[in-house]
């Protein structure tokens, strides 16, 4: 009886191999595995340095000179009372605006020269 059972045993395990060797969708499986392994190697870490570092010099220094000015015009008022404080804060916000535009593109001018040498 134990030698039927075991031969029935045998069997079984014979039909799942083969049912598991002619399954379709493994070889699917096993590729999508890999790729997206490879994928989460390639990622890189999302970070807002590189956005940053991304953007051309003279964008971000137009952006960070107009934020300085538009600090200055919002704080202008508490220093200054005369009747055309908010002209003269325009007038700043907008040249400081200029002056970060022409620092962002000094910074641009020198890494192109820096990649050029190189």
């Amino acid at each position: 009886m134990s030698n039927k059972n075991n031969e029935v045993e045998r069997y079984r395990r014979i039909r799942d191999q083969q049912l598991q060797a002619r399954d379709p969708k493994k070889h699917d499986r096993k590729l999508q595995k890999n790729i997206s392994r490879r994928y989460r190697e390639t990622r890189e870490p999302f970070s807002f340095g590189a956005i940053f570092r991304e953007v051309p010099g003279k964008w971000m220094g137009l952006l960070v000179g107009a934020f300085v000015g538009f600090v200055i015009f919002i704080i202008l008022p508490y220093f200054v009372e005369h009747e055309l404080v908010d002209i003269i804060g325009v007038a700043v916000l907008l040249f400081i605006a200029i002056v970060g535009l022409a620092v962002g593109q000094a910074v641009d001018a020198k890494r192109d020269l820096e990649d050029l040498i190189k």
